[in-house]
């Protein structure tokens, strides 16, 4: 039975945190966000990792000047999803649409619920491998991050593994 309890995703804004980026890895807030045929999509705010697991997992999207009918908003992009631009300056999110990004909840720090990381990656994702017989398919929540969304080989060179200023780099 429902509680009513809202649970929320164990996930921090990098910037926010005592961890870093690891040597040799590019600080990326800040850089312009592009969609494949280079029109501006906002800017990278900021990183949003996972402590327990010591990873990267979304970049958070200032929307900006997209469209009159888009509101501008804070969004997350799983980390899998983006690509560097050649000149490495920028971010080019490859296949996503206006619609989608309408339809993509607004972040609020501190308020990342799983139903909301479920919602992203049904906007985001191809729905016809989350459904089956018409309805969608329950996501397993242990193994969430093994999605390709989350792969982030898309960042060349990078492990994209924050560490702890306070400890011993990672390994």
């Amino acid at each position: 039975m429902d509680s009513g309890t809202i649970v929320y995703s164990n996930l921090e804004e990098l910037s926010k945190s005592n961890y870093q980026l690891s040597d040799g890895e590019t600080d990326i807030k800040g850089w312009p966000v592009r969609n494949e045929a280079g029109d501006s999509v906002g800017k990278v705010r900021d990183l949003l990792f996972d402590p327990e697991q010591n990873a990267i997992r979304y970049i958070i999207v200032e929307l900006v000047n997209m469209s009159e009918d888009l509101e501008e908003k804070a969004i997350l992009i799983p980390i899998g999803i983006a690509n560097l631009g050649d000149d490495n300056k920028e971010v080019i999110l490859p296949d996503i649409h206006l619609d989608q990004f309408r339809a993509m909840p607004r972040y609020i720090i501190g308020e990342v619920t799983p139903q909301m990381e479920n919602e992203i990656r049904n906007v985001i994702g191809s729905p016809a491998a989350l459904r089956l017989e018409d309805e969608i398919v329950e996501i397993d929540r242990a193994n969430f991050y093994r999605h390709h969304h989350f792969d982030r080989n898309n960042f060349p060179d990078q492990s994209q593994n924050p560490r702890n200023q306070d400890a011993d780099p990672l390994i």
